[in-house]
């Protein structure tokens, strides 16, 4: 097609009269520059040639106007006509694309493709991954109605699919995503609620983040990691707008097994953390599940870079009574795995003021570092306490650190704490805690402090 405009100006200049041919000729190697030029600079099927193949013909055409003035060649006629049509075609090849109607018309046909499938895998996941999906998510840039048109099919692999293709989308026109949000309110499948927020994901409008939220206390764990990445990627300018449906999600009994709030490689912005921060104080799974949520945000940044600054902050609120005692124990936990808590923190940590739970983390953190009598005495103060839990966990320690029987198995899960091996358990540690005590003097370099009080 480039070449087209040159051979007729070539050929045009050879059939003129000689008053003609300089400037046709001279046309003629002005075209082959403009040819030789577009073909350089074209860059694949990313750049179509359709305005380099227009501006090529309008020169041409311009040209032969101009240069064959007066004229009565039938050839030279043909030439204009052929220089003056093809651009106009493509110039109309050019406007139907730029209007999206092929893109439309290939995503209503793929639609219908899925709506009349008869073949779908029996997992509702699998079906968003389908090729099909691929190529409807591809034809879709431009309007997503031929997906939203799906669903209102009764068959349920059909709506996941469309939503599917919907995943992430950036661009809705006004009352679409309403659409889809009404189809994560009122379908019973969690699959189908899930894909619709990963549709919505992108949204920024308030009304619908708050909307979102609102399934990050739904009863199924699939649509609660699906609100969850939906909301947490942009959580530093969505924080206000969800920080309510947070905490409530953090207290939900349905997300008790879930652990920390948190969507891989995002870290909360300090008003997030100073919220999270605030409720570990509430008693409860909302305390444990913030506090272990602050904990997951600190190790993502201590993954990232170990500041000296921040580690010297977490370690000032293990050792600050005033911290809630669920959250210094997720932060001296940390600390442990990052090499950070030192021996005098430790044995700062084993006081009796301190919540049991803590000193018995401390106490084995003890055993691993050096075998402290202060440590023993710890442990010989927790194992008198009359908590049946504590005595479970003391006698973990005793039996894996100590090497004395305190009934426990020694693989497996530990007894439930209503069972009659519990109880028996809590009777050995009592009598153990009862019958042994640090003795008065420090014994000797030769013999640790906690081997001796093992063997009485």
């Amino acid at each position: 097609m480039l070449l087209l405009p040159v051979s007729l100006l070539a050929i045009c200049s050879c059939r003129a009269p000689a008053s003609q041919q300089n400037i046709l000729w001279l046309g003629t190697l002005f075209q082959t520059l403009g040819c030789v030029s577009a073909v350089v600079s074209w860059q694949g099927m990313r750049q179509p040639l359709s305005p380099a193949i227009i501006v090529l013909y309008v020169i041409a055409l311009s040209w032969l106007l101009l240069g064959t003035t007066g004229t009565d060649d039938p050839f030279v006629h043909v030439s204009q006509a052929v220089l003056l049509v093809v651009p106009l075609g493509f110039f109309g090849m050019q406007c139907l694309f730029d209007s999206g109607a092929p893109a439309l018309r290939r995503a209503t046909v793929l639609a219908q493709q899925l709506g009349s499938r008869k073949d779908w895998p029996e997992d509702l996941n699998a079906c968003r991954q389908l090729p099909e999906v691929k190529a409807l998510r591809e034809a879709l840039h431009i309007d997503a109605q031929a997906a939203l048109n799906l669903l209102s099919n009764p068959r349920p692999q059909v709506r996941v699919a469309a939503l599917g293709a919907l995943e992430f989308r950036e661009d809705w026109r006004k009352g679409q995503p309403d659409i889809v949000l009404n189809v994560a309110q009122r379908t019973p499948e969690p699959e189908i609620r899930a894909a619709a927020i990963s549709a919505l994901a992108n949204i920024d409008e308030r009304n619908m983040v708050e909307a979102l939220a609102d399934f990050l206390h739904d009863a199924s764990p699939m649509v609660r990691q699906a609100a969850t990445e939906a909301l947490l990627w942009d959580v530093e300018s969505r924080w206000p707008w969800i920080r309510n449906a947070v905490r409530l999600a953090l207290g939900s009994p349905h997300g008790q097994n879930d652990g920390p709030l948190r969507q891989e490689g995002v870290q909360y912005p300090a008003e997030a953390v100073a919220d999270l921060t605030a409720w570990a104080s509430e008693k409860g799974l909302l305390g444990m599940r913030a506090a272990q949520t602050v904990a997951a945000h600190l190790a993502l940044a201590l993954t990232a870079k170990q500041d000296p600054a921040l580690l010297k902050e977490m370690r000032r609120q293990v050792a600050d009574v005033h911290v809630p005692a669920i959250l210094r124990l997720e932060l001296v936990r940390l600390l442990l795995h990052h090499g950070a808590a030192d021996a005098p923190l430790l044995k700062q940590l084993i006081a009796p003021s301190c919540p049991a739970p803590l000193r018995l983390t401390a106490v084995e953190a003890l055993f691993a570092t050096e075998q402290s009598g202060d440590a023993i005495a710890a442990l010989h103060d927790l194992g008198r306490l009359p908590n049946r839990e504590i005595a479970l966990a003391v006698a973990d320690v005793v039996q894996r650190l100590l090497g004395q029987d305190m009934g426990l198995p020694r693989s497996g899960p530990m007894p439930a704490v209503q069972t009659r091996q519990a109880a028996e358990v809590a009777r050995r540690v009592m009598l153990w805690a009862s019958q042994s005590d640090v003795p008065d003097e420090e014994p000797s370099h030769d013999e640790p402090a906690w081997r001796s009080t093992a063997e009485m």
